[in-house]
């Protein structure tokens, strides 16, 4: 193995252990107040997505790339469908 890529892997071992908020947009919808307001344990909120669907998947608010919205043991996951290289960012004016 190159000798230098062996040196910067040991640089960032060091930032391996750093946690990341990661968000994955699986749901978004619009409630006014009111409705909020009478929300309670137990409510269930409807969403606009279904499984099949694509989603964002963000790292510290940046867009880190997309997803898809699976079932998996009768719970929602997400399949990583795309990873974005720094031209995607660039192209979507990420700084």
């Amino acid at each position: 193995m190159n000798p230098n890529r062996e040196k910067i892997k040991k640089e960032f071992e060091k930032y391996f252990d750093i946690p990341l908020k990661m968000v994955f947009d699986l749901a978004t919808t619009q409630v006014k107040v009111k409705d909020l307001l009478k929300w309670k344990e137990g409510d269930i909120i409807e969403t606009n997505k279904m499984a099949g669907e694509y989603i964002n998947i963000n790292i510290e608010n940046k867009p880190l790339g997309m997803g898809e919205v699976i079932v998996l043991d009768n719970k929602f996951a997400i399949r990583i469908t795309n990873i974005f290289t720094k031209d995607d960012l660039m192209e979507l004016n990420v700084k």
